[in-house]
């Protein structure tokens, strides 16, 4: 069964980080997993002291001896060091899009982008654990893992699997009933795809399969919208040279627009 074994949450000291650092503690108790932060510093003679004491105050009592790494450079490099190092398998950070902070919308696409493990970008309070999980897919492997993980990782959540996609001038080229026998198609794939998921036979009983012709980021976004989903999650290739061409445009459109936290799973190197 997939899981997270090694959580490490990105702080600024800004409004952003304190969503994060709530949802990580969140699922971190849920999972049973250790929890780790990290802050990057500007390069500065001031020592990482008071930083460190601002973060462990925050995190509070029942996670006092949670470690604490700060270092000086630039956010994305200190991140990525610190995930690897420590073997961490999900990075957690806020998308606050405050003045004053540092977790700028640049940094979290560019996380999103360069990050070889799974990364949650979150934009709400984490007043409870996800009940509502919307699951984007192209029917490939990636997003098929996307789907596992997330119905592993949330049980007890109702699913909507979205398959999105755009199909140029279609009303100029498919008349209505062709129109209508490709929708039938696409619905009977979708439903053969999830059906080859592996998935918990109660879950899959609430989960609702839907295919709508649109770009993937519009149309996950107005049904994250119109279905008060709280939690978005897409399937994605592992980090390299084919996943910034092919992938990496999606991926970080999808992560621009939605309105809830977005859940990106890495793919296995073996997929």
């Amino acid at each position: 069964m997939f899981r997270f074994e090694r959580i490490l949450v990105a702080h600024d000291l800004g409004a952003g980080s304190d969503r994060a650092l709530e949802r990580a503690q969140q699922l971190a108790a849920q999972w049973q997993v250790p929890l780790q932060a990290v802050h990057a510093m500007p390069r500065s003679p001031e020592p990482p002291g008071p930083a460190i004491e601002r973060i462990r105050r925050e995190l509070g009592g029942d996670l006092a001896d949670t470690r604490i790494h700060v270092h000086e450079g630039e956010p994305v490099e200190v991140i990525l060091q610190v995930a690897n190092r420590e073997r961490c398998d999900l990075v957690v950070l806020g998308d606050a899009d405050e003045p004053s902070g540092r977790a700028s919308r640049g940094i979290v696409e560019a996380l999103v982008e360069r990050s070889p493990v799974s990364t949650l970008v979150v934009r709400r309070r984490a007043r409870m654990p996800y009940r509502r999980v919307l699951v984007g897919t192209d029917l490939t492997p990636e997003s098929r893992h996307g789907l596992e993980a997330a119905a592993a990782l949330f049980p007890l959540a109702d699913f909507t699997v979205l398959h999105a996609l755009d199909i140029p001038y279609e009303s100029l080229w498919l008349s209505p009933s062709r129109s209508a026998d490709l929708l039938r198609m696409e619905q009977e794939t979708i439903e053969a795809f999830a059906a080859g998921a592996d998935i918990e036979p109660e879950l899959r009983k609430r989960m609702r399969l839907a295919v709508e012709h649109a770009h993937p980021e519009l149309a996950l976004r107005e049904r994250a919208l119109s279905g008060d989903d709280e939690l978005a999650v897409i399937g994605a290739f592992r980090r390299g040279i084919a996943a910034r061409i092919v992938a990496g445009g999606t991926t970080r459109r999808i992560v621009r627009t939605m309105p809830t936290d977005v859940l990106v799973v890495r793919a296995p190197a073996a997929e």
